[in-house]
């Protein structure tokens, strides 16, 4: 199961795998990892894509959050 966002990210979930890669950009077709950007570890209950959208939209937020911190810390230190 592929899930690009906004052409931002990719997000894969395979059925059972247990987790979810998180790849930079739109990486539909490509097999490889060289996109890579993370790694999440989920229930390997999950039985549809609704599970992968509620997942990537909580990578995003917390994502969101991490580069707001990185770029106050930034201003900070100017």
């Amino acid at each position: 199961m592929l899930r690009t966002v906004g052409g931002g990210y990719t997000f894969r979930w395979g059925r059972g795998s247990g987790v979810i890669t998180v790849h930079r950009g739109d990486v539909r077709g490509s097999h490889g990892d060289e996109a890579l950007v993370d790694t999440v570890r989920v229930g390997r209950d999950w039985v549809d894509d609704r599970d992968l959208r509620v997942e990537a939209r909580r990578w995003l937020r917390a994502e969101q959050q991490a580069a707001q911190s990185r770029c106050a810390a930034t201003e900070q230190d100017r």
